[in-house]
Parts: C-alpha cells; sequence; structure tokens
C-alpha cells in the first residue's frame, strides 16, 4: 500500500497525473478562503470591539461558507459572520462581501465604507466605484482585483503581498 501511495505521490509531483484528477474545490469555500485571506493582508485602525465581523448582504449568505470563516480568529478576536438586512448596518463589520450592488447602493455604500473603515469585497461581473477588492471567476481560476485608493481612503492599509498577488490594481 505504502508503494502505491508513493508512486502516486512521484507521479503527481511529476505531472503525470491528469489535472482532472485533482480534487475541485466548492465555489463558496473558495470564496471564503479569500476573503479570510484577503483580512489576514489588511490592516483596520485600533478597534474596541471584540469579534471580527465579516458581514454578508441577507440574499448572499449562500455565496460563502460561513462555518469555514466561524473557526477562526484575526488579530486575536474570533470571528463572526453577520447577515445585513440593511447597507446602514455595515458600520459594525471589518468586512462586508456582496455579489452584486446596483448603482443607487454604490454611492451610500462608499460613504459608509470610508467613515467606518471597511474592506469591502465584491463579486459582481461589473467594475463598482466603492469596491475595494474584486474577485472573479475566469477559466475556473479566480482572480482578483484591488482599488488601491478607496482601501486607502477608508483607512485600510493592504499588504504588499496582497498587492503583489492581484491581477491589476488601481
Amino acid at each position: 500500500m505504502r508503494r502505491v501511495i508513493h508512486l502516486i505521490l512521484v507521479m503527481s509531483l511529476a505531472g503525470w497525473l491528469p489535472l482532472g484528477f485533482a480534487a475541485t474545490v466548492d465555489e463558496r469555500d473558495m470564496k471564503a478562503a479569500l476573503i479570510y485571506n484577503f483580512a489576514v493582508y489588511t490592516s483596520w485602525p485600533e478597534s474596541t470591539q471584540h469579534f471580527f465581523n465579516i458581514c454578508l448582504v441577507e440574499s448572499d449568505q449562500e455565496s460563502v461558507n460561513e462555518g469555514m470563516l466561524k473557526s477562526k480568529t484575526l488579530n486575536g478576536k474570533v470571528v463572526h459572520v453577520k447577515h445585513l438586512r440593511d447597507i446602514d448596518d455595515v458600520k459594525t463589520c471589518q468586512i462586508l462581501f456582496m455579489e452584486e450592488v446596483s448603482g443607487k447602493e454604490d454611492k451610500r455604500l462608499l460613504q459608509l465604507i470610508k467613515k467606518h473603515a471597511v474592506l469591502f469585497v465584491h463579486n459582481g461581473h461589473q467594475y463598482i466605484d466603492s469596491s475595494m477588492i474584486r474577485i472573479e471567476l475566469v477559466d475556473k481560476r479566480y482572480h482578483f482585483s484591488i482599488n488601491h485608493q478607496v482601501a486607502k481612503d477608508a483607512n485600510l492599509t493592504l499588504s504588499s503581498k496582497l498587492l503583489r498577488l492581484a491581477t491589476r490594481v488601481n
């Protein structure tokens, strides 16, 4: 049995096994992992909150694996996943994830995230002004772009490691 496992390991490292053999990653898991890693490489102003709040709009709660996020800690704080019913509740969030944003929500959202230092991660197809990090699936791979100026305006510091990994930085 050890020989079989060893052979499979050697073949996969050598690139002999087809790519289809690799396990596929669930889209919900991938979004949760991306959100968590964005948080790891972002610095916020000092806060007195005891929890690290990752917020999802109610309509998007099925698009992210919340269980993966709830088992984590960030900056010494336990991660809570909150569901927002109203965009004005964003003031309690460190991260806001949304799939789609309408034009009228965009302006209001931009004001709120600047005022409350919220990292806004967006997965929509269209570019929006308030988005700091936009993720998209291209050819079965996730890519992300960063609007660095909007993050700076919200008093957030994005790590140079995160900026280097982005496909585009504005």
